[in-house]
C-alpha cells in the first residue's frame, strides 16, 4: 500500500502568505446612534448588495423601455383604426349628402359643390330651428333644416355631425334626418334648447348589438326646467317610438326605432361623458314593445317583448 508524501511546509507557508496578502472586502454597515442612552447599532449589509441593486435597476429599466415600445405600437395601433373609422363615416356621409334628387331646373353642378359634397344651398321652403347643446363640452349650436325635406346646409349639417360625435374617439356618422326632426318637436313643444348627453356612439365602444346610438338614430337628452319625470311624459304624449327612462343620471333616451319600446333604468352614471354606457340591459321593462300597425317590417310583440327583456337595443 503506497504511502501519502508528507506535508510540505513550504507549500503550507505559500498558501497562507497568499491568503493573507489578499484585501478583504469591507462589508456595507449602517450605524444607528439616535439615542445616546442605548448602545450603538450596526446594521451589516452584505457587499454583493450594490451588484444585485445594479442588476435589478438595469433590468427594471430594460423592461420599461419594452413596454414603451409596446404601448406606442398599441397606440399607433389605435390612431390608424381610428382614421379609419373617420374616413368609412365621411365616406357615407358623401354618399348621404350627394344622395338628392335631380330638380328639372336645377343642374347637377348647381347641387354641389366644386368637391361634389352636397348641397351649398340652404333648402327651400318653411325652416325650422332649435338650439343644442352638448353637457359635457358646452358646444352649442342652432340647428337649421327644412320642414318639408328634412335638408340642411352642407356646413350645418357638417357642425350638426361633429357636435354628435362619439365622445371616446370623435368618430362621426350620418343623423337621421327622423332624429332631427324628432328634436325640434321636443324643442318646439319645450321652447327650451336641447341638452345633449350622448349623441353616436361608436360600434367598438356599444355593448348593444343593435344599438341605436350607432346608427345615428337616438339621443340623450335633458330639457332645461323639466325634471327627467317631465321630459319622459313629454315624450310619451308625443308618440316617441323609442324611450328611455334615467331618473337617477338624469335624462332620457330617445330614438327613431321602427317599433314602441319603454324602458326605466336606474344605475347612476349612465351616460359616456362619465365612464359608463348605458343600456337597456340595466333597466326594467316600463311597458311593452308594441308593433305599430302590420305590414310595417317591425317585429311582432312577442318578438319584441323579447328583444327588450333579453337584448339591449339602444
Amino acid at each position: 500500500m503506497a504511502q501519502r508524501p508528507p506535508p510540505d511546509p513550504a507549500f503550507d507557508l505559500r498558501r497562507i502568505r497568499k491568503e493573507q496578502s489578499k484585501t478583504p472586502r469591507a462589508r456595507l454597515r449602517i450605524v444607528i446612534t439616535s439615542d445616546p442612552s442605548r448602545p450603538i447599532r450596526t446594521i451589516s449589509l452584505p457587499a454583493s448588495l450594490p451588484t444585485v441593486v445594479l442588476v435589478v435597476g438595469g433590468v427594471l429599466a430594460v423592461a420599461t423601455v419594452i413596454l414603451a415600445c409596446g404601448s406606442w405600437k398599441l397606440s399607433d395601433t389605435r390612431y390608424a383604426l381610428e382614421r379609419r373609422v373617420r374616413a368609412m363615416v365621411q365616406a357615407a356621409d358623401s354618399v348621404a349628402l350627394g344622395s338628392g334628387g335631380n330638380d328639372s331646373d336645377t343642374s347637377s353642378a348647381d347641387r354641389r359643390g366644386p368637391s361634389g359634397m352636397g348641397p351649398t344651398r340652404a333648402p327651400a321652403g318653411p325652416t325650422g330651428r332649435f338650439v343644442v347643446q352638448a353637457s359635457n363640452n358646452g358646444e352649442e349650436m342652432e340647428v337649421r333644416f327644412s320642414l318639408a325635406t328634412g335638408e340642411m346646409e352642407a356646413d350645418a349639417y357638417r357642425k350638426f355631425r361633429h357636435l354628435m360625435r362619439c365622445l371616446h374617439t370623435t368618430a362621426e356618422t350620418p343623423i337621421d334626418p327622423r332624429l332631427i326632426e324628432l328634436l325640434y318637436r321636443i324643442a318646439e313643444r319645450t321652447k327650451q334648447k336641447i341638452i345633449l348627453v350622448s349623441g353616436f356612439r361608436a360600434p367598438m365602444y356599444s355593448r348593444a348589438r343593435l344599438s341605436y346610438h350607432t346608427r345615428g338614430m337616438a339621443a340623450d337628452i335633458r330639457i332645461p326646467g323639466l325634471t327627467p319625470l317631465m321630459a319622459r311624459d313629454l315624450a310619451e304624449s308625443m308618440g316617441v317610438p323609442g324611450l328611455g327612462y334615467y331618473p337617477v343620471s338624469g335624462f332620457i333616451h330617445v330614438d327613431v326605432r321602427e317599433y314602441r319600446s319603454r324602458w326605466i333604468d336606474y344605475g347612476q352614471d349612465r351616460m359616456d361623458g362619465e365612464g359608463a354606457e348605458h343600456d337597456q340591459s340595466h333597466g326594467e321593462a316600463a311597458a311593452q314593445a308594441l308593433v305599430p300597425e302590420p305590414g310595417e317590417g317591425a317585429p311582432n310583440a312577442v318578438t319584441a317583448q323579447a328583444a327588450e327583456a333579453s337584448e339591449p337595443s339602444l
